[in-house]
């Protein structure tokens, strides 16, 4: 009996906790599903809370049709609620089949082009047929019936509904399980600076998924055709970015394509075809497109230069945080130009004024982008006097660097001399690739901002590069004694020949007296 009551009493109280439990959760649930917009709520015009990363639920089909979801908005613009993706739906009837490419690759030149495109296309490699866009009867050669919306055909969806529509299957996990393909992209579209734009101003004007991938011409990003392939995605975004009418209202300047191009990273990728070389989404991203700030921009360009992201982060530049100097300081953003000792001061030192490094109103350290636009004004003197004591660290490690860069160029001209001279270098060579390795270290070590570190690197760099220098001379002095010593040899065989004739013709003339005696 006792047992008996223990259990029923224990049995009650666990029974109490799963109803209190399940009370609690239906409360959460209610208030959130009360506090959250509906996707067919009128727009409104207060700003919502900032998020860096909105919410957006996996659309999919449902009873109700595909819904979009509403991104959280930035801080600049209102808070707008995107519109209901009408419902789309493929009738049963035409399940499998696909009689609109039928129809229209037979009806006219401009028509069988599109049909041709999709076959052609990743999407009709992947049999996704027209009605899984476009909805309506593909089973059915009845045009009234094939495009009749009461079935569910939504024709050619807006601007707004593209992005739903494309999300409804590539965010879809099953959908793209087998194609390998991520389902992160609508998510991270909401999140860039396209789709706020889209969502929270209905601007219209911004890339949507079908301005970069194509519409019916939609290709793998792996294929050269593809206007997202990477040879090509600086030409993609320059379509919009270049356009100044586009741009206009957003007061973003139309000449990053024509800067990049001349840059560093533009030759690299555009005219040796390598790429490794960074393109537009490399910095800004994709889907998630936003403008690198100044606080992340290290972080941005670390993704490729790890080593020089790790080195920088030992330097006193990066313990200054806000006000420190980054990447685009010295290198620029779009107009990456190659490193060189030029970098570190200007011919003739600028002129100084407090305004000049500091904000004074706070008298803390500023840094404007504006100041550094021009390659000639990114330079160590730009920020720093030459009275001052930094300025004469950075002579010394100017002084380092350029020092070693002489020694390596020196036994790389003695290196190719004695080449030219048919010796063979190889040895030099090795040497010279040691003073490489090092000077690309101390090179790399100005980022740290450390003389100790960079005259270290640099006095290595130029011992390697000195011997690299001896051998090579050696080789250049053992092909003169070579040459003098065949010049002697050749000498001695030309007084032999010449020894060899003159014997030669006084033998003949002995003969010639000898012969001439005889017959007489």
């Amino acid at each position: 009996m006792h047992l008996h009551a223990t259990s029923l009493r224990r049995g009650l109280r666990l029974g109490a906790t799963i109803a209190l439990a399940g009370l609690a959760w239906f409360a959460v649930v209610f208030s959130a599903s009360a506090e959250s917009p509906s996707p067919s709520a009128e727009a409104t015009t207060s700003p919502g809370p900032s998020a860096s990363t909105p919410t957006v639920p996996t659309p999919g089909p449902s009873d109700a049709g595909w819904m979009f979801a509403t991104p959280a908005p930035s801080d600049e613009v209102p808070r707008a609620t995107a519109p209901p993706l009408p419902s789309l739906v493929v009738h049963p009837d035409g399940a499998g089949a696909n009689g609109c490419y039928d129809c229209h690759s037979a009806v006219n030149d401009k028509q069988a082009a599109i049909s041709a495109s999709w076959k052609d296309s990743a999407h009709g490699q992947a049999a996704v047929t027209c009605a899984d866009c476009h909805g309506g009867d593909p089973g059915t050669d009845q045009i009234t019936k094939a495009m009749d919306p009461a079935i569910g055909y939504i024709g050619s969806p807006g601007r707004m509904e593209t992005v739903g529509l494309c999300g409804s299957c590539h965010a879809n996990v099953d959908k793209m399980r087998t194609s390998g393909l991520p389902t992160d992209q609508y998510v991270k579209y909401w999140s860039s600076v396209h789709g706020q734009r889209l969502v929270t101003a209905n601007d219209t004007r911004v890339a949507v998924c079908t301005d970069c991938h194509g519409v019916h011409d939609v290709r793998k990003v792996s294929d050269p055709k593809s206007k997202v392939f990477t040879l090509n995605i600086p030409e993609l975004c320059s379509s919009c970015h270049s356009d100044d009418k586009r741009m206009e209202p957003y007061g973003i300047p139309t000449d990053q394509l024509e800067v990049y191009s001349a840059s560093v990273h533009g030759v690299a990728l555009l005219e040796n075809k390598d790429t490794r070389a960074p393109s537009c989404a490399s910095c800004h991203g994709s889907h998630d497109a936003q403008p690198p700030t100044s606080t992340n921009v290290v972080e941005v360009c670390g993704k490729c230069h790890t080593a020089t992201q790790d080195l920088y982060q030992q330097s006193r530049h990066s313990e200054l945080q806000a006000a420190a100097p980054k990447c685009w300081t010295c290198h620029g953003t779009h107009d990456v130009s190659k490193p060189s000792s030029a970098l570190f001061f200007h011919p003739k030192a600028p002129d100084y004024t407090c305004a000049t490094c500091h904000d004074l109103t706070t008298h803390t350290l500023r840094l404007e982008l504006s100041r550094f636009e021009k390659e000639e004004d990114r330079l160590c003197d730009s920020c720093h006097h030459p009275d001052s004591q930094i300025y004469v660290q950075i002579e010394g490690i100017s002084d380092a660097v350029v020092s070693a860069e002489d020694a390596y160029e020196m036994a790389d001209q003695r290196i190719q001399e004695a080449a030219r001279l048919g010796m063979i270098t190889a040895d030099a060579e090795v040497a010279l690739a040691g003073a490489k390795t090092s000077l690309i270290q101390a090179q790399a070590a100005v980022h740290t901002t450390k003389l100790s570190q960079v005259a270290e690197l640099s006095t290595d760099a130029k011992a390697k590069a000195e011997a690299a220098m001896a051998l090579a001379t050696a080789k250049v002095d053992e092909s003169v004694f070579r040459r003098q010593a065949m010049i002697i040899v050749l000498v001695f065989i030309l007084l032999g020949v010449a020894f060899l004739f003159i014997t030669k013709r006084r033998l003949d003339r002995e003969l010639e007296e000898g012969q001439g005696a005889s017959g007489g």
